[in-house]
């Protein structure tokens, strides 16, 4: 009998190649597991249907992660080395445009410095005495 439950738990938690759960599979298991639990009310059996419905987000999570290039995994890391600040603190001078809902100036002004547009972060390489404002934009400091 604990041969059988050893076989039956390995089979269970082997991953093979070949067949791999994804998340759709959990998440339809959970919600098979979740229907039959309310039916025969079997309220222990839901808590196993949650467990499941957990794996299926966390496999969500990894398959979606798995099809970004690094460009796009790129976004859901913080950057560290400049934080993104708001245009709240300036006063714009020669609007470009807008870009994602915000405007677009060529300068920013603070209560001490003037900063000019360099462009976006993506593009621009940063070598010192600049600031990150959203939506993404690099400005160096203007010397007056």
């Amino acid at each position: 009998m604990k041969r059988r439950l050893n076989w039956a738990a390995f089979l269970f938690l082997h991953e093979s190649p070949k067949m791999k759960p994804n998340s759709s599979f959990l998440f339809t298991g959970g919600s098979v597991l979740a229907a039959i639990a309310f039916i025969s009310e079997a309220w222990p059996l839901l808590l196993l249907a949650l467990f499941v419905l957990f794996l299926g987000l966390i496999r969500a999570d990894r398959e979606q992660l798995a099809g970004l290039d690094a460009r796009a995994t790129e976004m859901f890391l913080a950057r560290c080395d400049m934080p993104l600040l708001p245009l709240d603190g300036f006063a714009g001078e020669g609007l470009i445009g807008y870009r994602a809902g915000y405007p677009v100036y060529r300068v920013l002004k603070s209560r001490d410095a003037r900063w000019q547009l360099l462009g976006p972060d993506d593009e621009v390489k940063v070598v010192g005495n600049a600031i990150r404002v959203c939506p993404g934009l690099i400005y160096r400091r203007l010397e007056d």
